[in-house]
């Protein structure tokens, strides 16, 4: 008796409990991509105290997540410029982080994230 009141408390506590929503898979708008590095994707962590997610690392906000991305777009650009590739110079990955730092926060994922 003591177990189905048990089980029967807990099957409808769960039952009642508010379903958890992921948001879509890759949050991350920017689609600028000097030699084919594209910005790290930023995902539910699915943790709702470290919501964002960018590469393993979780973050409590969005902005927070949108910079790593932006810096490890920006490091992985400026490695394949230093390592080499004529086609690149970090300059040239300087300035596509400064347009992705402007668009992100202009008409990107944050208001996306906001809206949803």
């Amino acid at each position: 008796m003591k177990t189905t009141i048990i089980l029967t408390t807990l099957l409808s506590a769960l039952a009642l409990s508010a379903p958890t929503t992921k948001r879509q898979s890759n949050i991350q708008t920017f689609t600028g991509a000097l030699g084919g590095v594209a910005a790290t994707p930023i995902e539910d962590s699915g943790n709702a105290d470290r919501p964002f997610q960018v590469k393993g690392d979780t973050f409590v906000n969005i902005g927070a997540a949108v910079q790593r991305s932006c810096d490890q777009q920006f490091n992985a650009c400026a490695n394949l410029a230093n390592g080499g590739d004529a086609t690149l110079s970090v300059g040239a990955c300087s300035d596509q982080k400064s347009e992705f730092d402007r668009s992100e926060f202009n008409d990107g994922i944050v208001a996306n994230v906001l809206n949803s």
